[in-house]
């Protein structure tokens, strides 16, 4: 099975199967790669692996070249065609607490679980409501036969039964 690569609202790009996701993201610091992987490993099961790729994606950055408000946590922004988050290194939350409330606006998770990491990030929801449920499934099901990204589950440029499948795995009632 090839993998896939979604492109979120946000700039997050995603790569995996619908059992696992890669998280593209670039944080600048052994502080911050360690808190963003304690974060990623908070959501992670053996069944459904959530992974650090730092090839590319947004840019993570403790501090910021603007001086921060004491009550703002993180801050993100668009420079040119990057996509930057800023963590405030004096701010109201620690570190850890930061990177998982900027990662859950982010990706628009309903809260840090599992259950709401698998939902939004298996590319199953089609329609980006942090739910997979009938809507997707039309969406997957108008797009059957097709050569397009929406419903391509696993990534070979079409809509076919193993996208089918693999929707059904996530898929609960």
């Amino acid at each position: 099975m090839r993998a896939r690569t979604l492109l979120l609202p946000a700039l997050l790009t995603l790569a995996g199967t619908a059992g696992a996701v890669t998280v593209k993201l670039r944080p600048q610091g052994e502080e911050l790669t360690k808190a963003v992987q304690a974060a990623l490993a908070a959501l992670s099961t053996p069944d459904f692996p959530v992974t650090l790729d730092t090839s590319g994606g947004p840019i993570l950055t403790l501090g910021g070249a603007a001086p921060f408000s004491p009550d703002v946590a993180a801050r993100s922004f668009g420079v040119g065609t990057e996509r930057r988050i800023e963590f405030n290194p004096r701010g109201p939350l620690n570190l850890q607490d930061a990177v998982r409330a900027e990662l859950t606006r982010e990706w628009k998770l309903t809260d840090w679980t599992t259950a709401s990491a698998r939902a939004r990030l298996s590319g199953a929801d089609l329609n980006g409501d942090g739910k997979i449920d009938l809507t997707d499934l039309a969406l997957l099901m108008n797009n059957y036969g097709k050569s397009t990204s929406i419903g391509d589950l696993d990534g070979n440029g079409k809509v076919d039964d193993a996208d089918l499948k693999l929707f059904s795995a996530q898929y609960k009632l």
